[in-house]
């Protein structure tokens, strides 16, 4: 009786840690970052034991996520677009592609240059602020059709990384989550100051993107437009369509 107890009490332990291992967040390495750094591919992505067949949703449209060499795909719905498309290398992050109309994936918006809007670098530093960019040509274009753009610009632009902040999202997320936020402000003057808009992506290192907040400036004052919360683990997959280039 006494070894069935303790047999029972064992394997109890043993189920305890492999469900506490499959669901605490874990490094994820995707590049050597030096010691103090963080691997923000790892960050801005779901880990790939999930990102396979699961995706996030909460407050708003889900989020799929897709790695391929050199870019990334955050999927906005099950029929494979819209889609934000991220660029990266060794060096950097980079905001590349969103979506025009989102009923057609021929439409959208790319930066100009395709890298000219470094988002945070490969390996930042977090802080308050850490990693800092700023970004002098934010020129972009606005496709109507695979081939058809006018170009645009959002004036001077500046990038950060922050934190880690300890914060709840609900849903799967646990509460008190380890998390970087990116601030990427743009519309700003030639110093980088008076920023028209302001947007925070909220990372966690396994599930990615959980939170997203646009912010305008008005009277001084940064005044919330848009929030979209992504808690919410659930089974799919979807292959990203943009057909374009």
């Amino acid at each position: 009786m006494k070894f069935r107890i303790y047999f029972l009490a064992i394997t109890a332990l043993l189920w305890i840690g492999l469900f506490q291992g499959a669901t605490q967040a874990r490094a994820e390495s995707t590049i050597g970052c030096p010691s103090g750094e963080y691997d923000m591919l790892d960050w801005m992505t779901m880990d790939s034991d999930l990102r396979s067949s699961h995706y996030m949703t909460g407050s708003a449209n889900p989020i799929y996520t897709d790695i391929w060499p050199t870019k990334f795909y955050w999927t906005k719905s099950g029929t494979g677009y819209p889609w934000d498309i991220q660029l990266y290398d060794n060096n950097n992050i980079y905001l590349w592609i969103t979506e025009l109309d989102w009923n057609n994936p021929q439409t959208f918006k790319k930066f100009a240059l395709d890298k000219n809007m470094p988002l945070a670098p490969r390996c930042a530093k977090a802080g308050f602020p850490g990693s800092t960019i700023k970004v002098p040509n934010t020129s972009y274009q606005t496709y109507t059709d695979c081939t058809h753009y006018t170009t645009q610009n959002l004036r001077y632009g500046i990038n950060e990384v922050w934190g880690p902040y300890y914060l709840s999202f609900g849903g799967i997320i646990p509460n008190n989550t380890r998390t970087l936020v990116v601030s990427y402000r743009y519309n700003c003057d030639s110093t980088y100051s008076n920023c028209g808009d302001k947007e925070e992506y909220y990372l966690t290192k396994r599930y990615g993107l959980a939170q997203w907040v646009h912010y305008r400036l008005v009277s001084g004052v940064y005044q919330q437009q848009q929030k979209s919360v992504f808690n919410t683990l659930k089974s799919g997959s979807v292959t990203p369509v943009f057909t374009c280039f």
